[in-house]
This record gives C-alpha cells, structure tokens and sequence, in this order.
C-alpha cells in the first residue's frame, strides 16, 4: 500500500508538494504559491460559500424540525438572557452549540429576524470547513491546488449543507472533528515542543467542545482519552503536551456538567439528557442485539452511499493504516480514531434511538455526517497519492465490496421493516436524491437503487482517476475533486429544494402561521394543553420569544400558571362549539379565537 504522507507533512510554504510530476510545476504554477494567493483564496471561497448557504434558506422564517430545533433554541434564549420557558421533553441536551447562536437572540426580539440571524451564525461557523479542510490536506502532504479543490469539494456537499439550514448541532460538529483530527495529528508528528502544545491543545478543545455540543462528543472525547493516555505511557509526544491536552479535557468535560447543571437550574422541571442511560440499557438487553446490529448496519450502509463510495475508500486506507507500519505515527493514530468513531458512533446511535418504527431510525443520515468531510478527504488524498493501475483498481474494488456487504446484509436483515416503517424524508435526504436519478420519486426509499447511482459515481470518479495515470495523478485527481464538486453542489440545490423548502412551506400552521391566526402578542404567556397538536407546542416554546410557554393537561383538572394570560385548547370536534374546549375553564377566562380549520381554541384571561 502506498504511503499517504511522507514521514514530515508538508508545509504551506512548500515550493512543491510530493505526488506532482514535473508537468504539474511549470513556473507558470509559481504564482499559486505567492504568499497572498492562499490565503485570498481561501477567504474568497469561504465568502462565496457563505453566500451560497444563504442563498439556499431565504424563506427559512421558523424552526421545523420538531423537537431538536426547539431544544437548542430555547436554551440559547436562555443564554441570551431572555425569559425561561419549557423544553420539550423536560430533557437539557448539550448547549455548547446553542452558545454559539445566542448572541443572535440579544440582538433582536422579532423571533423571524432572530431565526435569520441564527442561520447566518450557522453558515458562518460551516464555510470553516473549508480552511480546516485545506489545512488537513496539506498536512498529509496534497499539492496546494488539489487541496484547495477538495476543501471545496466537502464545504459543498449535502451532508455539511444539509443542516446548517436548521438550528441544530450538527452545523459545528464537522468542523470540531476535523480541528481534533488535525491537532492530533499535530501532536503525534515531528516538529518543536510548543508546536506540538499547540497542536495538543488544539485537539482537546475540539474533543471537548463536541462533548459540550451533542452527545457524539461522548464517544469522541472517551476515544481522544484512551489515545492521550496511551501516548503518555508510551512517550509518543512531549508529555508535557500530552500533559495539556488531557487537563484540558477534564477542564471541558466539567464545563459540560456545569453548563448542563446551571442550565437545568433555569428551567423549571428538565433533567439532564438520559441518551448515555439508553445506550448503556439497550447494549445490555440481548433481546435487543438483532436490532441493534441491524441499524448499526444501516447506519454506516447510508454512510457509504452518502459519500458515494469515497468513505468505503477513506475506510480501507485507514484500515491499512492502523494495521502497516509504513505509514507515520500520526497517520496510523489518526487513521485509528476515524475507523474507532465511524464504528463507535454508528454502534452508539443505533443502541440509543427509540423504537420508533421509523424508517430513517434504521438507515439514519445525521449522526455519522459529521465525519464525512474528513472521510472524503482522506479518500481524495489516496487518490492523490497512490500509484499503479493495479493498487488504484484493487482499492476500488474492496471499496465497492465494502459497500455491496453492507448492502447486502442491510436487506438481508432489514427489507421486511420497509413495509411496516414509517417514511420521514427529512432523515435520508441523501439516499433518496441518488434513488431520484435512477427515476424514482423523493417519497419511498430504495436502498439497492441507492447504493447502484451511489457505486455508479464512484466508478466513474476511479475512472477518471485512472485515466491520469502516475504522470497526471495530481491533475487527475484535481479533475475528480472539480466533478464531485459540481456533483455535490447539484445534490445540495436538490436536497434543498426538495426537503428543506417542503418542510418549510408544510409546517407554516405549527410556526409563524400559528402566532398569526392565534393572534400571539408581544410578551404572552401561553399554556397550551397536551392535547394540542405537538409541533404547534415545541415550535411555539421559541417563536415567543419575549413570553413563555407551558404544557398542561387543561382538560384534565390542571390549572393554568398564575401568570399565563393565553391558553391554547384543541378542538377535537369541529361541530362542538368553541366553548366546549376547554368545558371546566376558570373564571376570568374567555374565548378568543376560534380556529376551526386547524382544530385548536385560544382563550384569554380577562
């Protein structure tokens, strides 16, 4: 197996990178390397992608993603310094990603503006991959150009697009991931002592800011542990870094349980996030070991279609990696963490999600995406790097058996839940866009059509790749990274148009639409009964952003807050009269919009 890197990574200020042929460094090429040049560069893509994020959520008006959207934003408005309100599920979940939004919400109460802000925020801490990006393939010695192409190749894609169009945590995560692989690999390489401080430093606040952002962080900050303590017993760096990172991950992971505990102290009944408790209880139930295999399966199957083929590849070099000795010390560690997290996420993911009978639960795209920018970098570097027709072809090929096993055991296992699972576009965006080029429609799922387009990518991009052979391997794989980026950027519009904007235009009655036809002011205090429709309830614990919101069961002898001045009450039948919604309403409270067409009562005291 050829080498990725040489034992020292390049520098930036490289006059020529290892895997360019004599053509590829004509002086023509010199002016790349001007000292200017990178960084105008890198600074025009990140704005030009900016751009492009905001180009693409123009009519994003309110959160639709129940109840994750609600969640994060309402513990940024408390962040803020906005008035509490409840959480769904009385659940606090990490809030590290919610303190990166809050400063939206001090700077407006109009909760639209503060939404817009919000994915503002999100494109901004997004378009970092690209610098992080470029940065990690220099570091494994890729030519300036080439890097450049694939940075922007992955801060394109669906998977790191896709959800910086909600407010959730999975914006920040693919970023950290790639600061804490590079920091690692920093630490681990040749180069001065507080270099390698940096680097270590580096590593375990990203390690540590993942834990304080989702519960991912759990699986990344325990593995960053193990590495780090390891590495001490063996000296593999100055213990004095590996010293500084490992304190300062015990400083994060208490700033996590300060945050979580302070936050739970803001909200009148939550609990901290019982996620960990579900995976440990479901690892432990053997009854449960079919099921748990079988999404664990599904999981890293959606992986390697969603990549198109490039993770099975990033899969067997680092494979190769952990276990030759040809490679460096930082590759072979970092090549371990990425295999260990792909498998320890998809295993903890598919032990912790309810048994919802969702479809997507099985086959879930979000909880692995934060790693795909890192995986098709190290799969565009191989391409870079490695020589040979024969070495080129058999990595393509146990990268498609890779992703034809998967497949295989996936509807083996899985084809009779197809049937009897429900349907929610929102968790395979990707899949379904590569079943719609094979002609069918974005509302069933298709795993084997899936994994056909997604396999028929990959052989064209090996192709092209092999057409460059070992004297055009730089310009061949510069070609593979401009096609994946046209590529990308077409699935990204598509997914766009038909996932991000369907659930927007659906879900208008549970948002703004709700606060206009329930007549919501400025500073009310709604309760609103557990029999009103649930997206309404979440949705509406952020859009009133200057009030607050309860959950009772009205109709069931609780009272309403002293201090709530609205409730909302659910119609269940529409020939009833408004006042039958509510039939034991205290004195003092009258109706005051009856909003038959959606089933729902608003009253109002006094």
């Amino acid at each position: 197996m050829t080498r990725l890197a040489p034992l020292s990574p390049a520098g930036p200020e490289s006059d020529r990178s290892a895997g360019d042929s004599p053509a590829d460094s004509r002086p023509a090429a010199s002016r790349w390397h001007a000292r200017w040049v990178v960084p105008s560069a890198l600074a025009l893509g990140y704005v030009l992608n900016v751009l492009f994020r905001l180009s693409l959520v123009t009519k994003q008006d309110f959160p639709t993603v129940s109840p994750d959207e609600s969640m994060y934003l309402v513990m940024a408005r408390i962040l803020a310094g906005r008035p509490t309100t409840e959480i769904a599920g009385d659940q606090v979940i990490p809030a590290g990603y919610s303190l990166l939004i809050s400063p939206a919400l001090r700077l407006t109460e109009d909760p639209v503006l503060g939404y817009h802000l919000i994915l503002g925020i999100n494109a901004l801490i997004s378009c970092l991959v690209l610098p992080m990006a470029y940065w990690g393939l220099r570091r494994l010695n890729v030519s300036q150009r080439v890097s450049y192409i694939a940075a922007a190749l992955v801060t394109l894609i669906p998977p790191v697009v896709f959800y910086t169009q909600f407010a959730m945590a999975d914006t920040p995560l693919p970023v950290l991931v790639l600061a804490w692989l590079i920091g690692l690999h920093g630490l681990f390489s040749e180069g001065t002592k507080k270099r390698r401080i940096r680097f270590a430093l580096l590593a375990a606040f990203a390690a540590g800011y993942c834990l304080l952002s989702h519960d991912r962080g759990g699986v990344i900050i325990a593995l960053t542990g193990l590495v780090l303590l390891v590495a001490l017993v063996l000296k593999w760096a100055p213990r004095i870094a590996t010293a500084s990172a490992l304190a300062l991950l015990a400083v994060m992971f208490v700033l996590k349980q300060f945050m979580t505990t302070w936050m739970i102290s803001q909200i009148d009944g939550a609990a901290p996030s019982q996620v960990g408790n579900a995976v440990f209880e479901t690892l432990e139930n053997t009854r449960l070991l079919r099921r748990t295999i079988m999404r664990m399966i599904g999981h890293l199957w959606y992986f390697m279609t969603s990549t198109w083929g490039l993770g099975a590849l990033a899969l067997v070099v680092c494979v190769c990696a952990v276990l030759s000795s040809r490679f460096t010390l930082a590759n072979r560690v970092v090549a371990f963490l990425m295999v260990a997290l792909l498998g320890g996420i998809a295993l903890a993911a598919a032990a912790g999600l309810p048994g919802d009978n969702r479809l997507d639960t099985i086959v879930y795209a979000r909880y692995l995406s934060l790693l795909v920018p890192v995986y098709l970098l190290v799969a565009v570097a191989t391409l870079y790097h490695v020589r040979g027709r024969k070495k080129i072809v058999a990595l393509g090929v146990a990268s498609i058996g890779v992703t034809s096993a998967l497949t295989a055991a996936l509807l083996h296992m899985a084809s009779q839940q197809w049937s009897v699972s429900y349907f929610a576009l929102w968790g395979l965006p990707d899949a379904i866009f590569l079943s719609s080029l094979a002609g069918q429609d974005w509302e069933s799922f298709h795993a084997a059509h899936t994994t056909a387009v997604a396999l028929a990518v990959f052989a064209v991009l090996m192709l092209l790749r092999l057409l460059g052979g070992d004297r055009r391997a730089a310009l061949a794989t510069g070609v593979v990274g401009v096609a994946l980026a046209v590529f990308g950027v077409c699935a990204t519009v598509s997914v766009t148009d038909h996932v991000t904007k369907v659930y927007a235009t659906e879900r208008v009655n549970d948002g703004t639409g709700f606060i206009e036809k329930a007549g919501i002011r400025p500073g009310d205090r709604l309760v609103m009964d557990d029999d009103v429709r649930w997206e309404i309830r979440t949705t509406t614990s952020y859009l009133v952003l200057d009030g607050r919101v309860w959950t009772r069961f009205l109709n069931k002898d609780d009272s309403p807050p002293a201090d709530a001045n609205v409730a909302v009450l659910a119609l269940k039948d529409k020939k009833a009269g408004a006042t039958e919604s509510w039939r034991n309403a205290p004195a003092g409270w009258r109706v005051d919009r009856d909003v038959r067409e959606h089933e729902y009562v608003i009253w109002r005291r006094g």
